[in-house]
């Protein structure tokens, strides 16, 4: 499965705290990259929410970001980290230097002579679209048994598809 990230990510567990909705918690930040990262907590809040947020970076007293709550999971499932995914949309440049230290490549693109560029990373109109990548073909074949029509992936074609609805066999 592709992600939908734009920017690698590397775990560091940093003691973070957060503010929104007037409300101000602890947690602990992972995943981190240039645009994002993942605050483990059990008071995540709703999508869309701005959140202030303080990382404890180590050697670094700490640096102050501005995020937007991209997704929240609340779960009694231990196997599942409870949190929120944030996207930053107002950097600092002690935090960029930190990234930087794990993937010095991170961020070329976006760190030109403009200092407005190397603290905030919101996308700009003039950049070019990335070009989507073809859309996979697709057969459709009649079930021999049931009559039903299948979509089948041409690549998986090799692999012996099976009916949707009964499972039998399907023959091109």
């Amino acid at each position: 499965m592709k992600s939908r990230r734009k920017d690698e990510r590397f775990i560091r567990r940093l003691e973070t705290e957060f503010t929104g909705d007037n409300k101000n918690y602890r947690g602990i930040s992972s995943d981190l990259s240039l645009n994002g990262l993942f605050i483990r907590t059990q008071h995540a809040f709703e999508p869309d929410t701005l959140v202030d947020i303080v990382i404890h970076l180590p050697d670094v007293a700490s640096v102050r970001l501005k995020g937007k709550v991209r997704r929240s999971i609340k779960t009694p499932i231990i196997s599942i980290k409870n949190g929120m995914g944030i996207e930053i949309i107002e950097n600092d440049p002690q935090y960029i230097a930190f990234i930087k230290t794990v993937y010095p490549e991170a961020g070329k693109a976006t760190t030109a002579d403009d200092p407005q560029l190397k603290t905030s990373f919101h996308k700009h109109a003039d950049e070019p679209l990335r070009p989507a990548p073809p859309p996979p073909e697709f057969t459709i074949i009649a079930c021999p048994r049931c009559g039903i029509k299948n979509k089948v992936n041409n690549a998986k074609l090799s692999l012996g598809p099976k009916c949707g609805k009964c499972g039998f066999l399907l023959t091109t």
